[in-house]
């Protein structure tokens, strides 16, 4: 068997992500926050998602700290909140993340929202990627609409959109357009909070290779070439959402998923381009 742990995904910029992370948000209790993240780290997970907006960055390094894993090892996102758009404050704000993460750089770091000041947020990222101070930069909850007016306007393309991706709402759109322009897709809330074993096809499918929803939900990203960032503080769900590679969906059936859109988006989604 494959472990998924290890697999990786080349950015545009030929840094390399693991395909599976895990995914941090809603970790503010500090200890429940550095266990979690500890066994995540014991049982070979190797990418941690986090932002500014999470305040766990503290949690965080403590956890890598404690765990022993060296730094270099570990691929650390975060993402630069939306009152923090500016070019100064995005600056100030980076320079923060380190300190709080008790390391001299980020690996990837995300423009959280598509903001009115997104592009000034995003130039201040490209100065510091020019500056050696993040390996890749990106953005997160970008659509069509919002990427075909932004690529025009910035130097470095973005490796990276994470955006919300699930059963529900699969984003084809979005997955279509980033990989026709060679950006990776990070899925948040691919298991929609538990509800993903709501839908009768999910759960058919969890049953057909005795796995759960939430497991056949992250594998459907995973084989439309998503990276994945499932949250828990469980450790056996922890565990559960890396152990994918004992089963495979079929084309067929990822197509199925694709087309059961019920358009049950749980969070904000812009609708114009850098809008608040």
């Amino acid at each position: 068997m494959k472990n998924l742990l290890k697999s990786t995904r080349v950015l545009n910029n030929g840094v390399e992500i693991p395909i599976i992370g895990l995914g941090t948000y809603r970790m503010e209790n500090e200890q429940q926050a550095v266990d979690s993240i500890k066994y995540a780290l014991e049982i070979g997970y190797r990418h941690i998602d986090t932002a500014e907006y999470y305040q766990n960055h503290k949690h965080i390094a403590k956890a890598i700290k404690e765990s022993k894993v060296p730094r270099e090892e570990i691929f650390i996102t975060s993402k630069i909140w939306n009152d923090y758009h500016d070019y100064d404050q995005t600056i100030a704000h980076f320079e923060q993340i380190l300190e709080e993460l008790e390391t001299d750089y980020l690996d990837l770091c995300l423009v959280h929202w598509p903001t009115p000041k997104a592009l000034s947020c995003y130039q201040a990222l490209q100065d510091l990627y020019n500056a050696g101070k993040v390996r890749a930069i990106g953005v997160s909850n970008f659509t069509v609409t919002d990427l075909e007016a932004f690529l025009p306007q910035v130097n470095i393309k973005p490796v990276m959109n994470q955006i919300e991706l699930n059963p529900s709402v699969p984003r084809n759109d979005v997955v279509d357009f980033c990989n026709e322009h060679n950006i990776a897709v990070t899925s948040w809330q691919t298991i929609m909070k538990g509800q993903v074993g709501d839908f009768e096809l999910i759960q058919q499918l969890a049953k057909k290779y005795d796995v759960s929803p939430a497991q056949i939900a992250l594998k459907w990203a995973l084989q439309r070439n998503v990276i994945i960032i499932p949250k828990s503080v469980t450790p056996s769900r922890i565990f559960e959402n890396q152990d994918l590679d004992k089963f495979e969906l079929t084309t067929e059936e990822i197509s199925k998923i694709n087309t059961m859109t019920k358009d049950l988006n749980l969070n904000y989604e812009p609708v114009d381009p850098f809008r608040k």
